[in-house]
This record gives structure tokens, C-alpha cells and sequence, in this order.
């Protein structure tokens, strides 16, 4: 059967009546302002790399600006009662209910990944191009909560004194100050970084209007900020624990400029000229690769790692149907390794496909991080970008994009 067959097939196959039914750089700051800082969730961002390769943990400029969070549930497939237990950032526990996070495990199928990325192309072309003055994207971040923020800044102002006091007594003794100053550093970068001995998310949503011509834009986050437990489990080991705040942010939605950054890798490409990207295969692959040689952040990655990130920022960018149908194209050429699954749903319940690549956790193990993006099988449009930890209850980081699409004023709305 040769690709044309394949993807016939496919496209057939993942129809609604034949169905049975998601990168930044890890980092931690060198200098003490920035390792005071409450931290988040760890920093596995909007970065997907590619299987046998080192890990590529980069934030892009676009969905990742302003992270948020929702009210979220957890996977059926845990242990014990999984209902999740959800209460905005303010409310006493006693506020639960409302959304659900969506397993993305349930009823799936592995598929060829080629063929997959094959008939996302061909899907794509039929798809009416848009047009406006903005482009308008609704995404509902959701991440992992760290540190609870009053316990986290109690026991860094303790570390604080008590370096403090070190700095005076060894003030004479270079050696023996900057062994205890190394030593400061290990259990600040150990208090970020351990969890919490319960499961809990924090999760926003973020309206972004970006201006594909002149005029300014405007993002709008910290809009219905919500903190869910995993199980009652989780929930009862947070009241035992006192049931300390668990966001640090003020009440209430701010509005700021949104970046004007489509992908960190390419600093060329902006909101106003990726729609004039080349519509064919060999078009589009030449551009690329002229990018990648130019690209300050990829010049040193290997190919495959860069085409494959520059595609996920592309995807959720305003590109034309036929780029991305192109985009589809040159993937399927580099796609080995990549793991597909037809039957996803995203948190919102809506049914694509999975494209999953693995990569180490922070300690070096390997496939411990899974890289997910899921798209509309039945338009090539990207539909949420998830990172998962193995063995985790919550996703480290999971964005999904409720609404994208051109508008031509702000704080107008894609028609639905």
C-alpha cells in the first residue's frame, strides 16, 4: 500500500462514526534574586525533542507567555477515588466541583506516525483560509503547583539568616566561605525542587489578541484561576498540612502587551509575516532549512529536533491552510521515533491525534518526559500540548487551545 492509500485510509477511519471514542529549558538561577523567586511547576515547557537525543527544554514567545491555570482532574486509571476536587484560588475547600481533565490514554490506537502526519496534510488543505487584523487565541494553562508560596518564602528567608550569619563568621576565610555559600545554593536549588507530599494544580486562562500589522495588541491572563487535588486523598493531606495557599498570585485578571516572539528558535518569523510562508513541501523545507542555519538558538541542533519544534510553534501560529499542509508534509519526512495515537481527547474532550516523543527528567533518566501534541484529525489544527512525568498524577505542564482564529478588533471573538 503506498502513502496516498495510507492516508485514504486513515482519513476514513478517524471519522467521528469509525472512532471508538500535548518546552523551555529546565533552568534554576544562578544569582539569589532569581532563586528566591517562588517556583512553579518544573520549567518543561513548549519544547518537543526528538527520541535518542538530549532533551531541549526552551521557552517559545507565544502560548507560554502568560502561564495560567484551571481546575483540573485526574487520569481514571489512578488509584483509589479519582474524582478531582477543584476550588478556585481563593475558596476554602469546601468550594469543589466543576471542570475535568480529561485522561488522554483512554480508547486510543497506535498508528503509523507518517501516515498520520500524511493525512493531517491532506486534511489541511481543505480547510477555508482566514483573514483579519488579529490573531485571537483563548488557551487554559494548567501546571503542576510546586511550592506552596508562604511556606516556600518562611523557609528561604531561614536559609537567608542563615547564610547571613556564615557570610560574618567566615568572612576571613575565602575557602571555607565559598564552600558554605555552594552549599547555600544545593538547598535552595533541593527547596525548589522537592514536591509537595500532595498533588495539586494550579490552572488560568489567557486571551491574547496579536496584531498582525501595526496597531497594538493585548493579553489578558489570570482569568478564572482555579487550584484542583488529584484525589480527596490529596485534598485531606493539604488540610492536614494546614491547607496553606497554594497561589501567589493577586486577584483578579491583568491585561499586558503580548510578545511578539512566534518561535524563539526563529527570531525572523513574526505574527505578521508566517502567513507568507511557502505553501508547498519543498518551498516550505527550503525555508526551513535556510532558518535553521540562521536560527542563534537551533544552529547547533540537529535537523530533525529543530523541525520538529519549529513545527509545533508553527502549528498554533497564524499560518495558511496550505502551509500547514506542507508543515504536515515535511514532518511526516522526519518523523521516526515519534510515537501516534488516534482517540485522544484533550481537556476539553475534544477527540485528535497524539504525537508523543519521550525525553529524560532532570535527573538524567531516560523517557521519564513525555512531549505530547494533539491535533484535530479533522483539520490539522493543533488542539493542546501536554508534559507529562511518568508515574505523575497531574501533568508537569498541559496548554490547550480552546479558540484561535482571525478577528478584526480587539476584544472581538472568533466566530464558532
Amino acid at each position: 500500500m503506498n502513502d496516498e492509500d495510507s492516508v485514504n485510509e486513515l482519513i476514513a477511519t478517524l471519522r467521528p462514526d469509525s472512532l471508538t471514542e500535548e518546552a523551555h529549558r529546565r533552568r534554576r538561577s544562578a544569582d539569589l534574586a532569581q532563586a528566591f523567586q517562588t517556583p512553579r511547576a518544573p520549567h518543561h515547557t513548549r519544547r518537543f525533542p526528538m527520541p535518542q537525543r538530549r532533551p531541549l527544554y526552551l521557552i517559545t514567545g507565544t502560548a507560554l507567555a502568560g502561564l495560567a491555570a484551571a481546575a483540573i482532574i485526574v487520569p481514571q486509571v489512578l488509584s483509589g477515588d479519582s474524582s478531582p476536587h477543584a476550588i478556585s484560588a481563593g475558596e476554602s475547600p469546601s468550594g469543589v466541583g466543576g471542570e475535568t481533565f480529561r485522561s488522554t490514554e483512554t480508547s486510543t490506537t497506535t498508528v503509523n506516525t507518517r501516515t498520520v502526519l500524511l493525512a493531517a496534510a491532506k486534511v489541511s488543505t481543505e480547510e477555508p483560509a482566514g483573514s483579519g487584523k488579529f490573531w485571537y487565541s483563548r488557551v487554559r494553562t494548567t501546571q503542576l503547583v510546586q511550592v506552596a508560596p508562604d511556606e516556600y518564602a518562611a523557609k528561604i528567608k531561614k536559609l537567608l539568616a542563615e547564610q547571613d550569619a556564615k557570610k560574618e563568621k567566615l568572612k576571613n576565610k575565602p575557602d571555607e566561605l565559598n564552600a558554605a555559600m555552594k552549599e547555600f545554593d544545593k538547598k535552595v536549588h533541593e527547596l525548589k525542587t522537592t514536591r509537595l507530599p500532595y498533588a495539586a494544580s494550579r490552572s488560568e486562562t489567557t486571551d491574547t489578541w496579536r496584531s498582525l500589522g501595526g496597531a497594538a495588541g493585548r493579553r489578558v491572563t489570570g482569568l478564572d484561576v482555579k487550584i484542583a487535588f488529584a484525589t480527596p486523598a490529596d485534598e485531606a493531606k493539604w488540610k492536614h498540612a494546614g491547607s496553606p495557599r497554594l497561589a501567589d498570585d493577586p486577584s483578579g485578571s491583568r491585561e499586558t502587551l503580548p510578545t511578539g516572539v512566534v518561535s524563539i528558535d526563529n527570531p525572523s518569523l513574526t505574527w505578521s509575516n508566517v502567513a507568507k510562508l511557502p505553501t508547498d513541501k519543498q518551498g516550505l523545507k527550503d525555508r526551513l532549512l535556510s532558518l535553521h542555519a540562521k536560527s542563534p538558538v537551533s544552529g547547533k541542533k540537529q535537523l530533525a529536533d529543530y523541525l520538529w519544534q519549529t513545527g509545533a510553534d508553527l502549528l498554533t501560529a497564524p499560518i495558511t491552510p496550505g502551509t500547514r499542509a506542507a508543515l504536515y508534509q515535511v514532518l511526516a519526512d522526519s518523523a521516526s521515533g515519534l510515537k501516534s495515537s488516534t482517540g485522544v481527547t484533550d481537556a476539553l474532550g475534544r477527540t485528535g491525534v497524539a504525537l508523543d516523543t519521550t525525553g529524560p527528567d532532570d535527573a538524567g533518566e531516560a523517557d521519564r518526559i513525555t512531549y505530547r501534541l494533539i491535533f484535530d484529525d479533522k483539520t490539522g489544527k493543533a488542539l493542546e500540548l501536554d508534559v507529562i512525568e511518568a508515574g505523575t498524577a497531574i501533568p508537569l505542564l498541559q496548554q490547550t487551545f480552546e479558540t484561535t482564529g482571525y478577528v478584526d478588533a480587539l476584544g472581538d471573538t472568533p466566530a464558532q
